[in-house]
């Protein structure tokens, strides 16, 4: 009696399906804090990095101020997802905003998201999840 389906195959799966949930996961917590961020005047939007398993330490992008804001969106998110898909399981992946007053925004400074952004997201995630 023999293997009906090789072990080899099974593991080779398992990354598969492992790496595609990761990245079905940090994308869904990228399209969160993007569509969830306050807006003046785009720029908090549009700095949003995403990085797999190292931070970065940049802000300033500059385009909030000449796109709509609905194309702002959608090129912070086709950049994010360009880095989301180098992610396999067991890495770490990074969604963050360095602009000065990023932790004030979070911390509810803005009425657009009195309960921040990304802590929200993430506990939306989370529940979808469980």
């Amino acid at each position: 009696m023999g293997w009906k389906n090789k072990p080899t195959s099974f593991a080779t799966q398992i990354q598969a399906d492992g790496d595609q949930y990761l990245r079905k996961i940090s994308a869904e917590m990228l399209q969160g804090v993007i569509t969830g961020s306050p807006v003046m005047d785009g720029t908090f939007r549009s700095n949003h990095r995403v990085t797999v398993d190292s931070t970065v330490m940049d802000s300033i992008d500059g385009t909030g101020n000449n796109s709509p804001i609905g194309n702002l969106d959608q090129v912070t998110f086709n950049e994010g997802a360009k880095e989301i898909l180098k992610a396999h399981i067991g890495s770490c992946v990074y969604i963050q905003n360095n602009l000065p007053y990023a932790v004030a925004l979070e911390n509810g400074y803005s009425d657009q998201a009195s309960s921040g952004v990304y802590a929200l997201t993430f506990q939306y995630v989370c529940e979808k999840y469980k």
